[in-house]
């Protein structure tokens, strides 16, 4: 009998790791949730039920808590509003284990403490951060300035000290901003964007200094120099304004002047398409854009979904467009390597003919633009000047997927990490924004310094209207618009394809009816054409292509889940369109081989 104690306790081991295993999210949720709860005064509960796990919805049963479906079966927190809740104690740590959060408000508690300095890396979609009328002391971390997203940021009302990190003016998207009613001293930042009023964000900080509603930071230095050196600035000043009077009045000046009106910073951020209040769909904004035979009207369009920046400040980023700094050639445009004044690297893309490809630009800017997702390339600004068409991206420092495949560097583990964020992506696409991306392959994946593939290149993409808007928004969207019975079977096949790719190691080449490889010796058929092998072969017997897997990532203990993946790839490119896999269960069944 005892002996049947140890394999008792094995098991009992197994189910609470099985447990922690599909519960461990949610309770770390709930867990936080609670600590929020009783960080708040007694008389002033948040929350007031049992927090049990297997009785609450994590997005339906809280107060000021706002989530979205990523695609799949993933309810992801993306807004936590708890102003004026009685909050007590620290910023509440567990807070970053929300890290699709977008909108934090703690606003109008009795929270001290530091601003946590890590919050960019922790946090790093937000939006909008309002932490405003606490008692946060400290200095501004100068972290914040990595939050590329934001647009809001409210710390006034607090005892922060120190100087306001000057690399928060280059925040691309920013248009709320206050510090005021805190003990900060030094110059104020220069904001880049034109769009931020600071009319009232610097007041009861009787340190700081500079800007346009403060003080110069030189002037007490000026009034410490002597008679004569105050003169000739005086004499200079005066000889300036003169000259500029009379350039205002020459027409070259004038012409000059009004060609120039338009890029003078780096970022004019007109309108900010993450105000919570618009609701705009980017299909609408199509049409309207294409019927606009003006720059200026495009461009009015265009800020509302991301900010507008400067043609001379990307010339002087990439050296003048420099053929050095290119990173690589496309069928659409050139992209180069650049460096803005922050010491940040961001991807710049100039397209070769904006009329020729004036759809596809268009495309390519309010996808991602709209729709932001991890697995998605970040889009962090347009430029329109003249006949350049110009976007800006944020730098991804590991190239494209077709790249390292054909290295063969990569291990199973980054593989199957890659397959899953590529279908994560394309899912959240087609089921969250009804957009199919029709020119899926390895070399428009690109892969970030931790190997998070990001989708790229949705110059083809269309979108996916439902029953109720079809009829009505078709005879405005012409090409850009697929019907009700629109097909993602496509992107699936191609997702097929990058399966296949990740198993071999080798690039298959497409063609309108066919993918094909060259002959390869260790696969020792002709692959001239992938679909009639696939077809004849693959679904006879699946491990017939076993042999074609990259040897880098044979026998070393994976092998079952490399043999699954290619029934997963050899379900997507079935040939009839109706026998292939849906993405979302694509998804699912790959991200079980992970946790598996």
């Amino acid at each position: 009998m005892l002996s049947f104690v140890p394999i008792h306790i094995f098991l009992w081991s197994l189910l609470f790791c099985f447990f922690m295993i599909v519960y461990g999210a949610e309770l770390g949720d709930i867990n936080c949730l609670r600590e929020i709860n009783n960080s708040s005064d007694s008389s002033n509960q948040i929350w007031d039920f049992n927090f049990n796990i297997n009785t609450i919805d994590l997005c339906s049963s809280f107060t000021g808590i706002e989530c979205m479906n990523s695609g799949i079966d993933e309810e992801k927190v993306i807004s936590l509003k708890l102003s004026n809740m009685g909050l007590e104690g620290q910023f509440p740590h567990c807070i970053e284990n929300f890290s699709w959060l977008q909108n934090l408000n703690l606003s109008h508690n009795k929270l001290f403490g530091n601003i946590p300095p890590d919050i960019s890396s922790k946090l790093p979609y937000l939006t909008s951060l309002d932490l405003s009328n606490n008692n946060f002391y400290g200095e501004i971390p100068k972290a914040i300035a990595n939050l590329s997203y934001l647009n809001t940021l409210r710390l006034d009302g607090n005892q922060l000290k120190g100087t306001i990190p000057k690399e928060l003016g280059f925040l691309p998207r920013i248009t709320v901003f206050s510090v005021a009613n805190n003990l900060l001293s030094g110059p104020v930042p220069v904001f880049v964007n034109n769009n931020v009023d600071v009319s009232l964000s610097y007041v009861n900080n009787s340190g700081l200094c500079g800007g346009t509603t403060l003080g110069s930071c030189d002037e007490e230095s000026l009034f410490g120099k002597p008679f004569w050196y105050s003169f000739v600035i005086a004499f200079v000043c005066s000889a300036t304004s003169v000259i500029v009077t009379f350039m205002d009045y020459t027409q070259p000046w004038k012409e000059f002047k009004k060609s120039s009106k338009k890029s003078n910073t780096i970022y004019p951020l007109r309108k900010e398409l993450n105000n919570q209040k618009h609701t705009t769909n980017v299909a609408q904004l199509l049409p309207l854009a294409l019927q606009e035979e003006g720059n200026k009207e495009l461009c009015r369009l265009l800020e509302r979904l991301i900010p507008r920046m400067s043609f001379m400040e990307l010339c002087k980023a990439t050296n003048y467009f420099s053929s050095n700094n290119i990173m690589g050639l496309g069928t659409t445009g050139i992209m180069y390597k650049a460096e803005v004044p922050n010491n940040c690297l961001i991807a710049v893309k100039r397209f070769y003919d904006s009329e020729k490809y004036k759809r596809q630009f268009l495309l390519e800017t309010m996808i991602p633009g709209r729709h932001m997702h991890r697995n998605i390339a970040s889009l962090l600004g347009f430029c329109i000047e003249k006949k350049e068409r110009i976007l800006v991206y944020s730098y991804i420092s590991n190239g494209t997927l077709c790249h390292w495949l054909h290295n063969s560097q990569l291990e199973w583990p980054e593989r199957i990490h890659i397959a899953i964020g590529i279908a994560r992506g394309l899912s959240w696409l087609h089921k969250k924004c009804n957009i199919i991306h029709l020119n899926l392959s390895s070399e428009c994946v690109l892969l970030d310094k931790n190997f998070e593939p990001k989708i790229s290149n949705f110059g083809k993409a269309k979108f996916i209207m439902n029953q109720k808007n079809h009829a009505r928004m078709r005879l405005f969207l012409v090409d850009e618009v697929i019907g009700v019975k629109g097909s993602f079977e496509k992107d699936i096949y191609d997702f097929g394809i990058i399966l296949f790719e990740l198993i071999t190691g080798q690039k298959l080449s497409l063609s309108s009816d066919s993918y094909s490889t060259n002959y390869d010796d260790d696969i020792g058929v002709d692959n001239s054409s992938l679909r009639s092998y696939i077809s004849n072969r693959l679904f006879t017997d699946p491990s017939d292509f076993y042999y074609a897997t990259d040897k880098c990532i044979t026998g070393k203990g994976f092998d079952d889940k490399i043999h699954g993946l290619l029934e997963v790839a050899c379900k997507c490119v079935k040939p009839s369109m109706e026998q292939r896999l849906k993405m979302d269960y694509v998804y699912r069944t790959i991200a079980a081989m992970w946790k598996g």
